[in-house]
C-alpha cells in the first residue's frame, strides 16, 4: 500500500512540474538583427534562467537552446531581454522601459551563509549608448538628473531611499521617456 501511495505522489507531482514549465509566444533576435517569431520555453519558478539562455522553438517545430553571445534579444509576454555584457560575459538584461532611457534588470547569484540566492541588480543607459552604469540605490536620483539633464523635473519625482524603488523609477522614466 505504501508503495501505490509513493507512485501516486511521485506522478502527481511530475505532473505539476509538466505544468509549470510551459512554451509561449515569443522571439528572438538573431545576430544579424532579424526578428523570428516562436515560441519561447518559460518556467516560472527558475526565473534566473531568462537572464542566460533561452530555449526557442521555432514556427517549423525545431527547438534550439541559445545564449547571450549567439542573440542580440528575445522576449515573451511583455517580457524583453536584450544581449549585454555584465563582468566580462555576455547575458540577458531584461529591459524594463523602452525609450530615451533605459532601465535594465539582471539576476545573478549571491552566497548568504553557505546559501545560494539571486538577486537582481539594476542598469540605466541612455538608447544609442552601449554602456550600462549600474543603478545606486541610495543615489539613483542623482543618476537620473544626470540621464535627464534637458528636464531635471522627472528627476526630483524620485525620493532617494536606503533601497532602489524599482517600480517608482520605472513610472518616473516612462513618464520622462513619454515626453520624447
Amino acid at each position: 500500500m505504501k508503495q501505490i501511495v509513493v507512485l501516486f505522489i511521485s506522478m502527481l507531482s511530475s505532473v505539476a512540474m509538466l505544468g509549470q514549465i510551459t512554451f509561449v509566444k515569443g522571439y528572438i533576435v538573431n545576430d544579424k538583427g532579424d526578428t523570428i517569431q516562436g515560441e519561447v520555453k518559460m518556467n516560472p519558478k527558475r526565473e534566473k534562467d531568462n537572464f542566460l539562455r533561452v530555449a526557442f522553438k521555432a514556427p517549423d517545430g525545431t527547438q534550439k537552446n541559445y545564449k547571450a553571445n549567439k542573440l542580440k534579444g528575445y522576449g515573451f509576454g511583455n517580457k524583453h531581454f536584450v544581449a549585454g555584457e555584465h563582468d566580462g560575459e555576455l547575458k540577458f538584461y531584461q529591459r524594463l522601459t523602452n525609450g530615451e532611457i533605459l532601465l535594465f534588470k539582471i539576476m545573478f547569484e549571491a552566497i548568504v551563509m553557505n546559501e545560494s540566492t539571486f538577486e537582481p541588480e539594476y542598469f540605466i543607459k541612455q538608447k544609442n549608448q552601449t554602456k550600462y552604469t549600474e543603478v545606486k540605490e541610495t543615489k539613483f536620483r542623482k543618476q537620473l538628473q544626470e540621464f535627464m539633464k534637458d528636464n531635471p523635473s522627472f528627476a526630483a519625482d524620485y525620493e532617494d531611499a536606503k533601497t532602489f524603488n524599482v517600480d517608482k523609477a520605472i513610472e518616473i522614466i516612462t513618464n520622462y521617456n513619454a515626453t520624447k
